[in-house]
């Protein structure tokens, strides 16, 4: 398994790509101008779809936040603050965005029908994220 040390590092690393994918969403959102898309032209039809927003705020301003979060606890989780609060904060952040991105994929491939590049691979750092905290839990309980 993996260290609580290696664990938290991960957790940084993955925090600051997640940061960097939804920081630039974020900024493209804001233009209201088209989003390079790598494979395909999704990120635009999911960009302007009824679902990029919630109570008027952009969903890449959600993915701002919790990497921003998540990078800020893993800091202060690496200063030897309260471990337990910082993990459980952890973890309930982490699962609450992988069940996120579990619904906004399910919106993606069902409901929208076209599929965002950048929405999966912020969908896909989150689940690093959140399997980082899972196995370094487990490992700091056997």
């Amino acid at each position: 398994m993996i260290s609580f040390s290696l664990s938290n590092r991960l957790i940084f690393v993955f925090s600051l790509l997640g940061l960097s994918v939804a920081s630039f969403l974020f900024y493209k959102y804001g233009l209201n101008e088209s989003v390079f898309c790598p494979i395909g032209k999704g990120c635009d039809i999911v960009r302007t779809s009824s679902y990029s927003h919630i109570l008027g705020i952009p969903i890449p301003f959600l993915g701002v936040v919790y990497y921003l979060t998540m990078a800020l606890l893993s800091v202060v989780h690496s200063h030897q603050l309260p471990h337990k609060l910082v993990r459980k904060l952890q973890l309930l952040a982490s699962t609450f965005a992988v069940g996120f991105g579990v619904y906004l994929t399910f919106l993606e491939v069902f409901v929208i029908r076209a599929y965002c590049f950048w929405c999966l691979m912020s969908f896909i750092i989150s689940v690093v994220i959140f399997l980082a905290i899972v196995v370094s839990r487990y490992e700091i309980r056997n």
